[in-house]
């Protein structure tokens, strides 16, 4: 049986941090207490909100005593040297993204915005999309979240490959 291998890892983890990577945010619809089961097939959100562009990454490994802290308990630590496992931070501005209920999100790779767009611009609605790129990571929320004027919003994730 043929396996990936750690060193192919990394090289992937490297080749995405090689292109561009956005968040895109969605109100999906209301599944009740338990998010619906994701689609290992979707390639898209149910009902995108908008696409912030990446704010930070780094590579991390596991470290019990780690800073980073995911739910479910799991401890990151920085590291200098390229790993599998990559930190993606995504971090909102006031008034973006603005919705009753953020209940999915989803990391793209290559995503394309449109011409014509403010260069500093970071937060995308759907129509200002050109390419949508490729959904690489996908989560249906357990806690809604919300985003309204008076409140800045962040996501941080581990990709893990």
């Amino acid at each position: 049986m043929a396996v990936l291998t750690n060193s192919a890892r990394v090289f992937l983890a490297q080749s995405i941090l090689s292109r561009p990577i956005y968040l895109a945010i969605g109100s999906a619809y209301d599944w009740g207490i338990t998010p619906e089961a994701v689609d290992y097939q979707a390639v898209s959100l149910i009902n995108e909100i908008g696409r912030k562009k990446l704010t930070r990454a780094f590579f991390v490994k596991e470290d019990e005593d780690g800073e980073i802290d995911m739910p479910g308990g799991q401890r990151y630590t920085y590291s200098e040297e390229p790993t599998r496992q990559i930190y993606l931070h995504f971090m909102f501005d006031y008034g973006e993204g603005l919705a009753d209920a953020i209940r999915e999100v989803g990391v793209f790779i290559d995503t394309q915005v449109k011409a014509g767009l403010p260069e500093k611009q970071t937060f995308f609605t759907p129509d200002q999309i050109e390419d949508p790129g490729t959904l690489i990571l996908l989560e249906h929320l357990e806690i809604v979240d919300t985003f309204t004027p008076n409140k800045k919003g962040s996501y941080g994730t581990i990709l893990t490959l």
